[in-house]
């Protein structure tokens, strides 16, 4: 399964232990594939730096650690505007960028994106869905290799 994470799933994994903090350390199996967007490093890395100063150090080593493919800017951006249900057009460089990346799930917490559900084939879901999502393969797979 191909996972593209937003940036408040990286903040919030970083700052806080639970769900978020799991999915980022998921992204060290080698199971699955996790993709992040410079967007999404940007805003990460902004957040840190202006809500959580304390943890700038430990974040920018949890970005640098993670096994998230980064997407380049340049090879979704000409996407930005097809997206007309969307609510905040901020978010319109994560569909973008999942599309592209033909991930098959964003992980987000953002209301705006979560209430579309599904974008030409990419579902998005809650933190917490995509831990299941995860636990439940990751049982598929040990069944199989049993």
């Amino acid at each position: 399964m191909r996972f593209f994470i937003d940036s408040n799933v990286v903040v919030s994994g970083i700052a806080f232990p639970g769900t978020e903090r799991r999915i980022l350390l998921a992204t060290f199996g080698k199971e699955h594939t996790f993709i992040i967007s410079q967007d999404v490093q940007r805003e990460a890395r902004a957040v840190m730096r202006q809500k959580f100063p304390r943890l700038r150090e430990e974040a920018e080593e949890v970005m640098a650690l993670l096994r998230a493919q980064i997407l380049p800017r340049k090879t979704y951006e000409g996407l930005f505007h097809g997206f007309p249900r969307l609510r905040d057009p901020a978010d319109a460089h994560i569909l973008a960028a999942a599309i592209v990346a033909r991930c098959d799930f964003v992980v987000t917490g953002d209301k705006d994106l979560l209430v579309l559900h599904e974008v030409e084939g990419v579902k998005i879901v809650r933190p917490g869905q995509a831990r299941k999502l995860l636990a439940a393969q990751d049982a598929a797979d040990k069944t199989i290799h049993s």
